[in-house]
């Protein structure tokens, strides 16, 4: 899947989704990351439904929500997970990550306060 051009560009603005890799600048990832409005860098936690609190709690203070794209397939994330950015007042958004993709680029143009998570 080839994503819509658009006249903003950003070095992490996501170029292509397809074949579970998502590609970055010239940079294919086929494994999970995590980008945090500095760097994109590999995510430990095998599976979105598996992330906790610790695994993002240092970028909760400078963001306003977190885009996980869960793989092919919506994976809903731990309840307990959800319950505790809720309370934080914290964004959370969880879909397929060819759609989740596109969200990224979206936030990147509006300028949102944000990290993403991909599961290719």
């Amino acid at each position: 899947m080839e994503l819509v051009e658009d006249k903003y560009t950003n070095d992490f603005s996501i170029n292509k989704y397809s074949d579970a890799t998502i590609v970055i600048s010239n940079f294919s990832y086929k494994k999970p990351i995590i980008y945090n409005q500095k760097e994109i860098i590999l995510f430990p936690v095998a599976s979105s439904k598996l992330i906790q609190l610790k695994d993002i709690e240092k970028y909760l203070d400078v963001i306003d929500m977190i885009l996980i794209g869960t793989g092919t397939e919506v994976v809903l994330p731990d309840q307990d997970f959800i319950r505790v950015l809720h309370e934080k007042n914290k964004g959370l958004e969880f879909m397929n990550t060819k759609s989740a993709c596109k969200t990224h680029n979206l936030l990147l143009s509006e300028n949102r306060s944000f990290i993403s998570i991909f599961y290719p």
